[in-house]
């Protein structure tokens, strides 16, 4: 289940304290303000500001269209899908944490619209921490506006989850989609009309050196500008653990950032703020794997 009080609390950090004695005595400890930190992102030109406004010239509108009905459709709808291991998959509107994936939806979309934001990396301090789970989850949430067109990334190359965790066959090319040697067609998927899947059925070698080339830079630069997508999530390698995930802040526009609620600490959210500084502004922070528990009212 994801837990947006975080967000409420803008940054706020449960943690247990010496001489606790019990979860449910956790008090909440504020961590500093979002602040804007000032990237320069590898890709040219203005990326945001159309996306906000969802206008585009009648050639171009109709160019983006046929880019999109060219994409291979797996399905009608997210409903479609099939269960996965008895459970719903995030972004089946029918799971238990559908109406949380919407309300952070709903905190999200105005400061992307306020900001002209559509590049964003959801990231987990470390693996496990469900960034694929809600990356997936928030994307479909955001598709069911039907003005809203989603492309969703596994941008994680050097071990892609995306797929296996949707429990979808990935079309193999994504290393020639990089190179420019295939359409977007080729290898991008559709869920619907306004949900695309950039899935990967392999990690691709030397995945930091393709992080940080030119080649990855201009394959994201052709996706925006073939397929318009108002909102493009990034399902990134953990912030913590891998360089690739640093490699790719340059792309983004700002990162949504998840922290496992069994296992992520203060320090493990605080130690990616820092290592933001300067790249990526840092969106918010989501608890997954937690539950409230009637704690609102304790602290």
């Amino acid at each position: 289940m994801v837990n947006t009080r975080i967000l409420e609390e803008r940054l706020g950090w449960q943690q247990r304290q010496e001489g606790d004695e019990a979860e449910s005595s956790a008090r909440v400890v504020p961590l500093p303000e979002p602040r804007g930190m000032a990237h320069a992102p590898m890709l040219q030109g203005r990326v945001g500001g159309r996306a906000a406004t969802g206008v585009l010239p009648p050639a171009r509108r109709e160019a983006v269209a046929q880019a999109w009905a060219a994409l291979p459709k797996l399905a009608e709808s997210t409903d479609q899908l099939p269960a996965r291991h008895g459970a719903l998959h995030s972004i089946d509107r029918r799971g238990e944490a559908a109406a949380a994936l919407d309300r952070l939806r709903s905190q999200l979309m105005p400061a992307l619209q306020e900001h002209g934001w559509r590049r964003i990396g959801v990231c987990a301090p470390h693996r496990g921490g469900g960034a694929t789970f809600v990356a997936a989850g928030l994307a479909a949430s955001i598709a069911r506006l039907d003005y809203m067109r989603v492309l969703l990334a596994d941008m994680d190359l050097a071990a892609p989850r995306l797929a296996t965790n949707l429990e979808l066959a990935a079309p193999p090319g994504l290393g020639e989609l990089v190179a420019g040697a295939l359409p977007p067609e080729a290898v991008l998927r559709r869920i619907g009309d306004n949900l695309a899947l950039m899935l990967n059925d392999r990690a691709l070698d030397n995945a930091g050196d393709i992080a940080q080339s030119p080649a990855l830079a201009n394959m994201l630069r052709r996706l925006l500008d073939t397929l318009a997508p108002d909102v493009l999530l990034m399902d990134m390698p953990p912030l913590l653990e891998s360089g690739v995930s640093t490699a790719l802040l340059g792309q983004l526009d700002a990162v949504l950032l998840v922290a496992d609620g069994t296992r992520s600490q203060a320090r493990d959210i605080t130690d990616s703020e820092a290592l933001l500084e300067g790249r990526a502004p840092l969106l918010g922070v989501v608890l997954n794997k937690s539950e409230d528990r009637g704690r609102r009212g304790r602290n």
